[in-house]
């Protein structure tokens, strides 16, 4: 059975996905919406059984939702969560015949056990549900024996003699006269929408809508395999009788009607890439042509593009801006150069020259050129931009416009407002000096404090000692024995814990730094407070 999950609130989505036992529960997938606008889409495309609904959401409501679902005559039961324990509330969700009524914070145990009494429910209603279930198993089933075949043929994992025999073994039709070619898919939100649609959902709506597409030109979908972020490929084959051609394939526009009516459901960019027909053991060289179309023309969307037609673009990559972006890096001028920067790619994507060796090339230039001016001021970038946001910033940057986009902006606003703070030399010099406070009792390097700051080691113990007037060994030093006074005047531990306490396993070296800074042994400043405190004067003298 399906299950359909609606609330606003990410954190909670991703609460209920980790702690609810789907499988216990009789559930087989589960989608997920952040609206009634997402889910009323989803219950369009995907049958669904239950619902776990928020009640209250931006805009329309779980109530309105499920009113909605009630006035189309879907046959499900539902699950109503709210942060509000209101009267009115029960009374409405009563009314739409809920299977429960959870507050929030959410109890998992009784939603997983509402999950489980609402599947129960939905097989009570049909007594058919059984059969239904089991073929729908079996379907499934097939579906991932399907794609995992054609997944480990287009990697190369089947040999081209043992198609026949493979897909024999796996109970699988894939003959070796059979043709098939490949569809690639590849979707970006634009900035244009805030539903986010998730992996299975579209792997379900391109599965099926492009089988009913196909159906009259007796084209099958094989399998549609997921490949990285928003992209997807299609493996579809000719049915026995099937006369269509690649010709005949662009005259009737099906895969043209198909990217319109997705861009319309899904409001998304679609860019489709179509591959040549051949026999099955010619689809791995075809994917890998199909890839190459798509990585020279990251520029285009809303096309679908034939490889039997397709030249490659002879654009170089020539950059003529990177002084004008030098200087005003150098200047500290981040919205100019970020949109000077902007320009340029929209320059090139309206002449449609973005392709991924272009975008490697742009992305080479302004790392090295912003991780120049970080080392001239001598901040670690490669520290910076450590992080696994980074990174994933990076690698998108190679995407497309969008990508590249994020990573001029993220390199560039990062590296100013870093070197701003640092010329604060104060902010640096507390950042340090909090962490000292902190974990005095631990060994601290100066390379340690240099990586936490993003800095030169030697450089930043020159920005230290500038603010504060001794070295960071000093301060360490000074901190260890204003906490080493503190507790041999204000507990009875042994010295030698006190040395480990503050930080020196070594009690000799803990002896000989104590009186080096202070005069006195350790012992010997413990007789001299206790004295003092005896007699009446002021232990603070001591200290």
């Amino acid at each position: 059975m399906n299950l359909l999950l609606v609330d606003d609130e990410e954190y909670v989505v991703r609460s209920i996905m980790k702690h609810v036992d789907w499988e216990a529960c009789g559930i087989e997938e589960v989608y997920t919406a952040s609206s009634m606008k997402q889910a009323v889409k989803i219950m369009e495309l995907v049958p669904v059984d239950v619902i776990i609904c928020d009640i209250v959401m931006p805009e329309e409501s779980g109530f309105d939702f499920i009113e909605w679902v009630r006035g189309q005559k879907f046959e499900v039961q539902v699950i109503f969560l709210t942060s509000y324990a209101q009267f009115d509330y029960a009374r409405r969700a009563i009314s739409l015949n809920s299977v429960d009524y959870l507050l929030k914070p959410i109890d998992y145990p009784k939603l997983q056990q509402a999950v489980a009494t609402a599947r129960e429910r939905a097989c009570e209603a049909r007594n058919y549900e059984n059969f239904r279930s089991q073929s729908r198993h079996w379907r499934q089933n097939q579906i991932l024996l399907q794609r995992d075949f054609w997944a480990e043929l287009l990697r190369g994992n089947i040999p081209a003699c043992d198609l026949a025999g493979e897909a024999q073994r796996r109970q699988l039709n894939c003959r070796q006269e059979d043709t098939f070619f490949i569809l690639y898919f590849s979707f970006h939100d634009g900035k244009k929408s805030a539903e986010l649609w998730d992996e299975k959902t579209l792997n379900f709506v391109l599965r099926n809508v492009l089988a009913e597409l196909l159906a009259d030109l007796k084209i099958r979908v094989e399998a549609v395999i997921t490949e990285g972020r928003g992209s997807y490929i299609a493996v579809c084959g000719k049915e026995d009788g099937c006369t269509c051609d690649e010709e005949e394939l662009k005259n009737r526009e099906v895969f043209e009607q198909f990217t319109r009516w997705m861009e319309e459901k899904i409001r998304m960019d679609v860019w489709c890439g179509v591959g040549t027909i051949g026999r099955a053991d010619t689809l791995q060289a075809s994917l890998a042509l199909v890839r190459g179309m798509r990585d020279n023309t990251l520029s285009v969307w809303h096309r679908v593009l034939y490889l039997s037609d397709f030249e490659h673009p002879k654009s170089a990559y020539q950059n003529s801006r990177l002084d004008v972006w030098n200087a005003l890096l150098a200047q500290g001028k981040e919205q100019e150069l970020i949109a000077d920067m902007e320009d340029y790619l929209e320059e090139m994507e309206s002449s449609e020259m973005i392709t991924r060796e272009i975008l490697k090339a742009f992305r080479m230039d302004i790392t090295q050129m912003v991780y120049s001016w970080l080392s001239e001021r001598e901040i670690k970038a490669h520290l910076l931009f450590s992080g696994k946001e980074d990174e994933s910033v990076y690698q998108n940057a190679l995407q497309g416009m969008y990508g590249a986009k994020a990573y001029l902006r993220s390199l560039v606003t990062q590296a100013l407002r870093y070197e701003s703070y640092i010329n604060k030399t104060e902010s640096v010099t507390e950042q340090i000096r909090q962490y000292i406070d902190q974990h005095y009792r631990e060994d601290i390097r100066r390379d340690d404090l240099g990586e936490m700051v993003y800095l030169n080691t030697d450089y930043m113990s020159r920005i230290f000692k500038k603010e504060t007037g001794i070295s960071i060994s000093s301060y360490i030093i000074g901190k260890r024995v204003e906490e080493a006074k503190k507790l041999l005047a204000q507990s009875s531990l042994p010295i030698n814990s006190v040395s480990i306490s503050v930080g020196y396993s070594n009690f000799s070296y803990f002896t000989k730094m104590f009186r080096e800074n202070t005069g006195y042994s350790p012992l010997e400043y413990r007789r001299k407070f206790k004295k003092q405190k005896r007699d009446g004067g002021d232990p603070q003298n001591v200290l």
